[in-house]
Order: structure tokens, then sequence, then C-alpha cells
């Protein structure tokens, strides 16, 4: 799984330095994965990506992202953590831009059927606010 994560690291940073972002990449274990900078903005991001959908029985295929650090026990980031979750979709190179703190829970589960997530799709400029 880490090559996982350290491919939708890239993307996500590729993507960023797209837009115009510097990139800097913690030496240390972080909590975050990324850190963005653009004039007087700093924000520290964490990436989360997953290989392709998820086509389960009884269910619609749908991307799905773990939003919780630890590998034993799952817990929730802090505020004082982070600042934005990308959600990125290898399969398809799709990107979700989601602020800390407008998703509540453990997996974000994405359906193209479904329109919840929508306006977080490609929205690069929530990091500029």
């Amino acid at each position: 799984m880490l090559a996982v994560g350290k491919r939708g690291e890239l993307l996500a940073a590729e993507k960023l330095i797209e837009h115009g972002w510097d990139i800097a990449l913690p030496i240390d274990s972080s909590v975050f994965d990324l850190i963005a900078l653009k004039e007087d903005r700093r924000w520290r991001i964490q990436v989360k990506s997953t290989l392709r959908k998820h086509d389960y029985k009884n269910t619609s295929p749908h991307y799905q992202f773990q939003l919780a650090k630890g590998k034993s026990f799952k817990h929730k980031y802090e505020a004082s953590e982070l600042d934005f979750f990308i959600c990125v979709a290898l399969d398809s190179k799709r990107f979700w831009v989601f602020p800390f703190g407008k998703l509540d829970q453990f997996t974000v589960k994405v359906y193209d059927s479904n329109s919840r997530f929508r306006e977080y799709e490609n929205a690069w400029e929530l990091l500029e606010k």
C-alpha cells in the first residue's frame, strides 16, 4: 500500500505545481504529506489515494478513501494537524480537494451517480481562499 500512497502524493504535488503552488515534503513522518506554499498561504495537506473503483456486490461502483490515521487503531485527524485532504483516484487521475472540517467520517465513498462530493472534484480554487 505504500506505493499507492506515494503515487497519490506525487500526482497531487504535480497538480498543485500545475496550479502555481510551491511544494515542500516533510522529511520526518509528519501527520501531513505535503506543504503547499503560494504568496502568503501555507497549507498542510494529507493525501489519500485509491487504486481503482470498488465494485462490491449490491453496491454501485465507487471510490473509497480512508480519512483516518493509524495502522491498527484508526484515529481522526485534528484541526491542528492539517488544513486539507486531497483524495486521488489513481486509475482515472481524478482529484477531490476537501478543506479540513468538511468531512466528519473515517471513510469517504465517492459515487459517480451521487452529486454529494461533486463540488470538491478538481476544486483547486479552495486552496486560494
